[in-house]
């Protein structure tokens, strides 16, 4: 058997990282393989289950944040105690170093880096660290060019898309029509937005752009799917803009798809990104997307998808919204999105394929 260590720096929550794993984990051939999924932070109980139910043994570490010397050592010694042969740690930055150097002390021979950033949360950090990481991982995974380039810069890398299970997306107007008559709103313009609540996803621009969408179209109901840190900031900022009685604030929620059903146009105004699986997600669903132009361009798999610059307007990006949220031809759009998908790399049994062939050394 060989053994692999699953890792995120930033721990199992509601994330594009964890649904990422679980991802992979659900579509790959794990025969041969022993799985191991660290719990680096605070975890979500219902996550934790679900990495159980794919067969993983969590492991319990300290925490990465504020004992990040006794999480390192403690690290390096499962690694080296279990003959660890796979470690895979994702993360943002070199600060993965943490990870790799633990594993390369722990004679893991396979040390996979996985890049799912374009930018480091801790700059000075990051720029420490990086010449200890470059000596200690061996395998350099990323979700976009983007976010390969950003980490390993010159270095030689492998992209492995943020794939998705395309077979299961599809759009159905008799459940559509369901959901937004059970959201009271079947005549209105639904708008949306899935992320954790985090400065990246940039929940301040969001909302204003919400304000004047209002102004502009007064039927319009606005849904933040996510949960996180600046939960209270994002809620009180709908009080201050006066539109807390039209936004809909669901927090975690499984059924993300059936509020996709019901929407008419997503929006994602994030300061940077590696490849959103969300916005993906969201195309697979027959979505128009107002997105930054920060965002790779390697994530359009549908003509829907307009890119608008940070520095544009808030009226400029509730206009484009509006112009954008017209859904006739969902249906077929569906379909040829799914097929552009496979053609692009996007199918999850792909992507678990390649990291598959990595664990085992192919």
């Amino acid at each position: 058997m060989i053994k692999v260590l699953l890792i995120s720096t930033v721990g199992l929550k509601y994330d594009g990282i964890t649904n990422v794993m679980l991802s992979n984990l659900e579509a790959m051939d794990k025969s041969n393989l022993e799985f191991f999924v660290a719990e680096t932070l605070v975890s979500e109980n219902n996550i934790r289950e679900k990495f159980k139910a794919l067969g993983c043994k969590l492991v319990k570490f300290p925490n990465r944040k504020k004992n990040p010397l006794k999480y390192f050592w403690s690290v390096f010694s499962f690694i080296r105690k279990n003959k660890i042969d796979v470690v895979h740690a994702n993360g943002n930055s070199a600060t993965l170093a943490i990870e790799m150097l633990a594993a390369k002390l722990g004679n893991c021979p396979i040390r996979i880096a996985h890049s799912h950033n374009t930018k480091a949360d801790f700059a000075k950090l990051d720029k420490i660290l990086r010449p200890v990481f470059d000596i200690s991982y061996n395998k350099a995974v990323a979700c976009s060019n983007e976010a390969g380039k950003w980490l390993f810069k010159d270095k030689s890398f492998l992209v492995v898309n943020n794939g998705r299970d395309i077979d299961k997306y599809s759009f159905n107007p008799i459940k559509r029509q369901q959901m937004r008559d059970k959201l009271n709103g079947s005549d209105k313009l639904f708008i949306g937005h899935v992320g954790g609540f985090v400065t990246q996803k940039n929940h301040d621009f969001l909302l204003h752009v919400y304000k004047e969408i209002s102004l502009l179209r007064n039927d319009a109901i606005f849904f933040v799917i996510g949960d996180g840190d600046l939960k209270k900031q994002i809620h009180d900022l709908t009080d201050e803009l006066g539109i807390k009685d039209k936004v809909v604030f669901t927090g975690n929620i499984d059924n993300v798809q059936d509020y996709l059903q019901a929407m008419d146009v997503m929006i994602m105004p994030s300061l940077f990104e590696g490849l959103p699986l969300a916005v993906i997600e969201w195309q697979l669903s027959g979505l128009p997307v107002v997105m930054s132009d920060v965002i790779t361009k390697d994530c359009i798999i549908s003509d829907k998808v307009e890119r608008l610059s940070l520095k544009e307007s808030y009226k400029s990006w509730a206009i484009k919204a509006i112009e954008a949220s017209n859904c006739d031809g969902r249906e077929a759009r569906v379909l040829q999105t799914r097929r552009n998908a496979k053609e692009m790399g996007f199918d999850i049994k792909d992507s678990a394929k390649k990291l598959r062939n990595l664990y085992i050394g192919k």
